[in-house]
């Protein structure tokens, strides 16, 4: 109830910000009582679902009202997040934290929506959230999980759910201006090198050594001694299996990018240690309101959470921190309410054993390339998919749409019989950015076809699709044989002209654009003699190459969709957002823009002029 109340306040404040913007609930509001008790697994914005969003995503009006709430809910003078941005906190969580994504998430959105809309308010927001994060670094490297709060367990060096990890990445990818940090300066890059070579020798001196051999790290670790420490009742100092697993896999990549002796001796051990630990022939599971341990000897390899130092043994706690090797001694409250086991390890006991001081970078992947008869070039930058890309001669109803799959085109129009035609990877939707170069050899009309459905997710979210921009959106329509339908978008290229296939702006219940060459026809000239004189003038006729009912001769290209009436976006269809945009016209909101053609359509009531008569 607690997580529906607060994602409700979430959406509302998000929708009144996205009309007004201005926001519903102003930072510092204190929200009744069931939406301030917060446990650590709650969150207010769902950060892992919108950093895996494409990159088209953050120019989008919901991805901007995001960002804005960052500028707003910022901690002042410290420049970092709290944990929960809708929640209004006191005491130590009141502060900057690395914890439950906090800070490094913000930091990456922002970034993201710097790169979509190059608003310089979201670049400076992001770098005092960096700086906040170099504040936040003890002179040992280790990271804090909370700023400002000595004496605590918050002022610990904090490794608890990838925290650690969270941050040592991005001073990786600003170290080399990668990633989300290609916009940072030289100065930034030379900081975050600094950063990560001291935030990575932390955790060589910290990894816990039983007996005099290397295991692995706990949740937290004391900022001063380095040794492993409590953090709440039932988190005692202990070797710890989830967050040591995303230790290990990071240590692991550097070792192989820098060949590193100390890495590689510090990863083996770890995965050794993993391998002795492993649990097998067991399995916890839900029982009825509880959960229980049980054999099962065909169950997956489990790990528990915390190991006790110097034997080994699984380890359980209550909240009163004693001291248990069942879990079925402690409470049922403790038992069911967190993950004392899990399958954190998988992973790591499949890495292979490094070679101290092997280099094993990996490199880049080469682009795939194609050529065609009208495609002069065809660079494919989404290489994990690349392979499944080629350019095809002759579309006709009943050709592959996909190199991946077995959809092929059907209902196409009389333009596209015999096209030249680029057949994609459907699971390129997936990929982030723009998936490829497309250079013409020729003159030529290019199409593509998009899934309705991106269309129709493009509009709802208020995103700009950018790189369609140049495109004339047609009221032809293309099906493939499983019945999805896609809508066109056209424009004309010259010879050696090169233009960018972005991303498909999403890849939910939607399926990859494909994209067509047509040859443009030659101008042709002709003499034409007027009645009123004898003189012989010439006239250049275009021809359009659209579809199969706008195949005429005409002097201009006719402007999309005209005449459609209630069309007031010109976007060839006619929907919900025509009616909105019509409103907001009607209403004189000065940011609403209509063409001339978009008034025409939209003025639909027989009454000069658009006004509110034309939204019913």
């Amino acid at each position: 109830m607690k997580n529906r109340i607060r994602r409700t306040a979430a959406a509302v404040s998000a929708a009144v910000l996205l009309v007004t913007g201005t926001a519903v609930f102003p930072q510092g509001y204190d929200f009744p009582a069931p939406a301030v008790t917060v446990s650590a697994a709650e969150e207010d914005y769902p950060w892992s679902d919108y950093l895996k969003k494409s990159a088209d995503w953050f120019g989008s009006q919901e991805a901007l009202t995001v960002a804005d709430a960052c500028i707003q809910q910022q901690v002042q003078g410290e420049g970092g997040w709290q944990k929960g941005m809708m929640t209004s906190h006191t005491g130590d969580w009141a502060h900057s934290t690395i914890d439950n994504d906090a800070t490094t998430s913000q930091i990456r959105f922002l970034m993201r929506a710097y790169q979509q809309t190059k608003q310089q308010k979201y670049f400076d927001c992001a770098m005092r959230g960096v700086d906040c994060l170099f504040k936040m670094q003890y002179s040992n490297g280790g990271w804090m999980q909370c700023l400002n709060t000595p004496g605590t367990y918050h002022a610990h060096i904090t490794l608890n759910d990838g925290a650690y990890v969270h941050v040592l990445s991005i001073m990786k990818e600003m170290s080399k201006k990668t990633g989300d940090f290609t916009a940072v300066s030289d100065a930034y890059a030379q900081k975050a090198a600094a950063s990560l070579e001291k935030g990575i020798q932390c955790l060589l001196d910290m990894q816990i050594v039983n007996n005099g051999t290397k295991t692995a790290w706990c949740q937290q670790h004391d900022e001063n001694t380095l040794k492993p420490a409590a953090a709440r009742a039932y988190e005692l100092p202990s070797t710890c299996t989830s967050e040591s697993a995303g230790v290990i896999q990071f240590l692991y990549q550097e070792a192989k990018e820098t060949g590193r002796a100390d890495l590689a001796e510090s990863v083996n051990a770890a995965i050794a240690w993993f391998k002795k630990v492993q649990l097998n022939g067991i399995e916890f599971v839900k029982s009825g309101d509880d959960k229980i341990v049980r054999e099962n000897p065909n169950a997956s390899p489990l790990w528990a959470r915390f190991y006790e130092l110097g034997t080994d043994r699984p380890l359980f706690s209550d909240r009163d921190s004693s001291v248990h090797y069942n879990v079925a001694e402690i409470s049922q409250e403790r038992r069911t309410g967190y993950a004392w086991y899990g399958n954190w390890g998988k992973n790591v006991v499949n890495l292979a054993p490094l070679t101290p001081g092997e280099t094993v970078i990996t490199q880049p992947e080469t682009e795939p390339e194609y050529t065609g008869k009208l495609i002069g070039k065809l660079l494919v930058h989404d290489t994990k998919n690349g392979a499944n890309w080629s350019i095809q001669q002759d579309l006709q109803n009943g050709s592959a749409l996909f190199g991946d799959r077995a959809y092929t085109a059907a209902n196409l129009p009389d333009s596209l019989a015999g096209a030249e035609y680029i057949r994609t990877a459907c699971d390129s939707k997936s990929y982030g950015s723009a998936l490829a170069e497309l250079t013409a050899a020729e003159d030529l009309t290019l199409y593509v076809m998009m899934d309705v459905r991106v269309v129709n997710y493009v509009t709802q979210q208020g995103i700009s699709p950018n790189w369609l921009d140049d495109y004339t959106h047609m009221r032809t329509q293309v099906f493939s044989s499983n019945g999805e339908e896609f809508t066109v978008y056209i424009r004309d290229m010259k010879a050696g002209e090169t233009v960018t296939l972005g991303s498909n702006f999403t890849n939910k219940d939607a399926v990859n654009y494909f994209a067509a060459a047509v040859k443009k026809p030659a101008e042709t000239t002709e003499p034409v003699t007027t009645a009123a004189e004898t003189t012989t003038t010439e006239t250049t006729t275009a021809f359009t190459t659209t579809s199969a009912e706008m195949m005429q001769p005409a002097e201009t290209t006719p402007e999309p969709a005209a005449k459609f009436s209630g069309d007031a976006d010109c976007s060839g269809i006619v929907d919900v957002s025509d009616a909105v945009l019509t409103a907001r016209f009607a209403a004189e909101d000065s940011t609403a823009k209509m063409t001339d053609q978009g008034r025409r359509n939209a003025d639909c009531d027989g009454i000069s002029g658009v006004d509110g008569g034309d939204v019913s």
